[in-house]
Parts: C-alpha cells; structure tokens; sequence
C-alpha cells in the first residue's frame, strides 16, 4: 500500500514536470511567432514610411508617410487573428500576457501621444510666430523612441534575455538624447546638401524604427523560436 503511494506520488510529480515544461514551450512558441511578426510588420512599415515621405517631398507634397504608424498595430492584430484562426483556444499564459500588456500599453500611449502632439502643433503653428513655434512645439518622436526602448527593456526582463534589456537602456538613451538635439542634422548640415537634411528631417526616425523593430522584437522573436525546433529535434 505504502509503495503504490510513492509511486502514485511520483507519477504526480512527472506529470507536474512535464506540464510545466510544456507550458513553457507553449509560452517561447506564442511569445516568438507574436515578436518575429510584430518586429517584421514594424519593419516594413518603417520602409514604407521612408519611401512615401521622400516621394512626396521630391515632388512638393506634405510628408504625410508618418500618419500611417496609427494602423500598424491593426495590421498586426488581424494578422496575428488569421493565424490563430484555427487554433484551439488555450488559456492565457502569465509571461504571454505580460509581454502583450507591455506592448500593447506601448501602442496605445505612444500613437495618442502621437496624434495629440499633432494636434497641439498644428493648433500652435497658427497661433504663434514661426520663432515662437520652434520653442514651444512638441518634439513627438523622441519621447516614443523613449518609450519603445523602454518597452524593449521591459520585454527583455520578463523573458530574462539580459543582452535585450541593456540594448532597450542603452538604445533608448542614445536615440532618445540624439533625437532631442539632432546630432545627425548637426553632421549631416555640415557635410551634406540642404535637401540631404530636410530628407533626413522627413524620415526620421524611421531608421532607429527600423532598428530597435530587429532586434528587440525580431531577433528575440526568432531565437524563441529556433530554441523550441532546437528542443524538438532532440526529442
């Protein structure tokens, strides 16, 4: 009697193991497929964003490529949508929606941060003198890139990918302050043609967009997923 119960106990005791670990795979499963499509959307759209801003301004329109940042995360929703469309429905795992909840506030702070600061300049631009606009109008983008870093830095906590969080830190501080004072206008002033700056003025920041999206959402994306086929193949 004594030893069906051991062994009662310790059949419970794999079948815990075995859950946990497969709860865990689930979890790299989900995590890695949501960063890779989220990181590769946010790409392309930085790509699209540059190109439509450099044609419009070759050809005297208004740069109006950056608008078109509001409906990414509906993109990435319904295309997450579609591939779960068939899918069993699984309950929610703790990591999953901690990683979802932080870029998910992300979304919604840094576009109605986004749409407001718009708002608030183009209400200042016809108030106030040029001179007077440039003090006082809001630097948006900065304050975003700000933000994305930290939602990197964040996502890397959770997921315990320790090189992910000092590349939100340290990505965030450079592009942030760079943006605030414009290295990159400074150099590219005093190296390049007028229309090089106002080319750079119209894409920015695209390119740390483009950047921050590889490898704080894709690359990590990908390395969860390589490491669950990794452990696959070895079953």
């Amino acid at each position: 009697m004594e030893e069906n119960s051991n062994m009662t106990a310790e059949r419970s005791l794999e079948i815990i193991t075995e859950q946990i670990a497969q709860s865990r795979k689930t979890v790299s499963k989900d995590i890695g497929q949501s960063l890779c499509v989220s990181g590769l959307y946010t790409m392309g759209m930085a790509v699209v964003v540059t190109v439509i801003n450099i044609v419009a301004s070759n050809n005297g329109f208004t740069p109006f490529g950056h608008w078109l940042w509001m409906v990414l995360p509906i993109i990435i929703w319904l295309f997450m949508r579609n591939i779960h469309k068939g899918d069993a429905h699984t309950p929610v795992n703790f990591v999953s929606a901690l990683v979802g909840k932080t870029w998910w506030t992300f979304a919604v702070v840094g576009l109605s941060y986004f749409l407001l600061g718009n708002l608030f300049n183009f209400i200042m631009a016809r108030l106030l003198s040029p001179q007077e606009f440039i003090i006082s109008s809001i630097r948006i983008m900065p304050v975003i890139m700000l933000l994305m870093a930290m939602a990197v830095s964040i996502t890397g906590h959770i997921l315990k990918i320790h090189w992910l969080v000092w590349f939100g830190i340290i990505g965030g501080l450079a592009v942030g302050i760079g943006s605030s004072i414009d290295i990159v206008s400074s150099i590219l002033g005093r190296l390049c043609p007028l229309s090089t700056v106002a080319a750079w003025h119209f894409i920015q920041p695209c390119p740390s967009v483009f950047l921050f999206a590889l490898v704080g959402l894709t690359l990590p994306g990908w390395m969860l997923k390589k490491q669950i086929r990794l452990t696959v193949g070895q079953k």
